[in-house]
């Protein structure tokens, strides 16, 4: 059976060897079993503890993970010194403080998108980042999809300026269901976060402006703030279309983004197939929805083994929140807004 930690003893963590590093996993709900399913998957990586508040999630993990240490206390696992690096998979607004700590506590971090809420969290963090010299990554999964990587790769060959037009429809985030609530980030922070984060790394160019319009607020079905038509503009002068929307039928299909450069056109949608347009037709296709879980979190173990900066780090995390954001008071205001993370990470440095 898997061991649960009793207060006030210490976490009781069997010894591993030097080399290996040690992960703790808080939240085994919807998406934690995976999280700790991939890390578990990596040479050299070994999940020693799980936290989660739900005792059957416990029991969860005790049936499949036998010598995983279990606690219904997060704070065992963020203090325990047995513990190298924190896998955050929690409802989005605990993501903040579950990662502060993790990071004072001296844990490296893996925490589920979005990174934090608001500007004052993200500064927070990009403050404890640079103070504990810990390393955060944050869970952008599209970077690592073999769809989005065979646009990027074709992108990066442009002469000019980028074309981008993304349309997400996610018809599950609406009516009770708390992802859907604005007051704790809706749709727009804790899910349309990914594709603020896909276009600034596809084009390799920061977003500096965005002007959004949303449906009619102030009603239960739909919710107006989680349907948003978002125009911006990117420093090398790329421009891109963001359309989020909950109101879609569930035949209508979940992402699809087009990239249009001189002389290309490419095509990604639903994970499942690349289209490449330049002088003839390519074209790449999958039975299976291939999203980079694993591929992600191999690349920040080995980031974490090699002493390095991960592929997705707290100023993408900062970066993709801001963007939220300046969308959602866009369009509030009716008005286009500035995104400055130059200006925004130098504050928060001082």
């Amino acid at each position: 059976m898997a061991t649960y930690l009793a207060k006030p003893d210490k976490l009781q963590i069997k010894t591993t060897a030097s080399d290996v590093i040690n992960f703790g996993v808080i939240g085994y709900g919807y998406w934690g079993p995976n999280v700790v399913r991939n890390l578990d998957h990596i040479e050299g990586s070994k999940v020693v503890a799980v936290s989660d508040k739900s005792p059957a999630a416990l029991k969860r993990v005790a049936k499949t993970y036998p010598s995983v240490v279990v606690s219904e206390d997060s704070s065992d696992i963020i203090s325990s010194p047995d513990v190298d690096a924190i896998a955050v998979v929690t409802p989005v607004w605990t993501h903040y403080e579950l990662t502060k700590a993790a990071l004072e506590n001296g844990k490296h971090v893996f925490v589920e998108k979005p990174m934090a809420l608001t500007r004052d969290e993200c500064r927070d963090l990009f403050q404890a980042v640079e103070e504990t010299g810990k390393q955060l990554t944050v869970g952008f999964n599209r970077r690592f999809a073999p769809t989005y990587k065979t646009l990027k790769q074709q992108i990066a060959k442009r002469t000019g300026p980028a074309v981008l037009s993304c349309r997400v429809n996610s018809p599950g985030i609406s009516g009770s269901y708390w992802m859907a609530d604005p007051a704790i980030g809706g749709a727009i922070l804790g899910e349309a976060c990914h594709f603020v984060d896909l276009m600034y790394w596809l084009l390799d160019s920061e977003p500096v402006e965005v002007s959004a319009y949303s449906l009619p607020t102030g009603k239960m079905d739909p919710i107006g703030e989680n349907n948003l038509v978002a125009s911006f503009r990117f420093a090398d002068d790329s421009i891109a279309n963001l359309t989020y929307c909950t109101v879609g039928s569930r035949t209508s299909g979940g992402e699809r983004l087009e990239a249009f450069a001189p002389g290309v056109g490419a095509v990604a949608e639903d994970f499942k197939q690349a289209t490449i347009r330049t002088g003839a037709v390519r074209k790449s296709s999958s039975w299976f929805a291939e999203k980079g879980y694993e591929d992600q979190m191999r690349e920040f173990f080995a980031a974490l083994r090699q002493g390095k900066s991960p592929e997705v780090t707290v100023r993408d995390g900062v970066r993709a929140t801001l963007g939220c954001l300046c969308m959602l008071q866009s369009a509030r205001e009716q008005a286009p807004q500035a995104i400055d993370i130059e200006t925004f990470l130098a504050s928060s440095s001082q």
